[in-house]
């Protein structure tokens, strides 16, 4: 697997793209610093499965970008990056479909440890951000509320991904994000909490998630 870092700062790409070489990812590190770029690599690359993507880019939307990586290359999971720490920032990020946020403060291992989080199949985000700030109309991105229409249905995560077409991992960091976004634990509380909210109808059919 490869990563690829997306930052017009050349200073911070050149020493995140030597922290992630240097770390025990076991993953190929490649880096560019503008958005045509990100997609023509992401198009000529099959192998990158994740995308660090800076918010703030020269002339170009962040969150823009990531609707645009997100819908050519939805197996592909992304973490933004930015030197705006504040939780909106962070809970929008997540809200966009992103499968993280990280801080440029952060130490390195900080970093990897974040990367590492989002690898595995989980949203990272800092611990002082609260996601329910995402300014969502009716708290759930679309795709969020996709997945809980099949976990509704009892859909196992390999089931979800190969109806949506996209990695495990994916559907993993959907499904955990969607337990930050209703502040439940699990699948059962999940659709509970999405029927009396109206993303779900009460009917028998929803009534045995897994």
């Amino acid at each position: 697997m490869k990563i690829l870092i997306v930052d017009d700062h050349p200073l911070f790409r050149a020493g995140f793209h030597a922290v992630l070489e240097q770390s025990d990812l076991d993953a190929g590190v490649l880096s560019v610093s503008s958005v045509p770029e990100a997609l023509q690599t992401l198009q000529t690359d099959g192998d990158i499965g994740l995308v660090l993507l800076d918010i703030h880019l020269k002339g170009e939307d962040g969150f823009n970008a990531l609707k645009i990586i997100g819908e050519r290359f939805p197996t592909t999971a992304c973490i933004m990056i930015s030197g705006d720490e504040q939780q909106a920032v962070a809970a929008r990020a997540v809200a966009a479909g992103a499968s993280g946020f990280i801080p440029k403060s952060f130490t390195a291992g900080e970093m990897i440890a974040a990367i590492r989080k989002v690898l595995s199949g989980e949203v990272f985000v800092p611990e002082t951000t609260n996601l329910a700030a995402a300014e969502q109309p009716n708290g759930l991105t679309l795709r969020q509320l996709e997945v809980i229409s099949m976990l509704g249905r009892g859909f196992s995560n390999k089931e979800i991904a190969r109806a949506l077409d996209v990695a495990e991992r994916t559907v993993k960091a959907h499904v955990s994000a969607v337990f930050e976004a209703l502040n439940v634990r699990n699948r059962t509380q999940a659709v509970l909490v999405a029927q009396k909210r109206g993303f779900l109808p009460s009917s028998p059919a929803y009534a045995n998630a897994r």
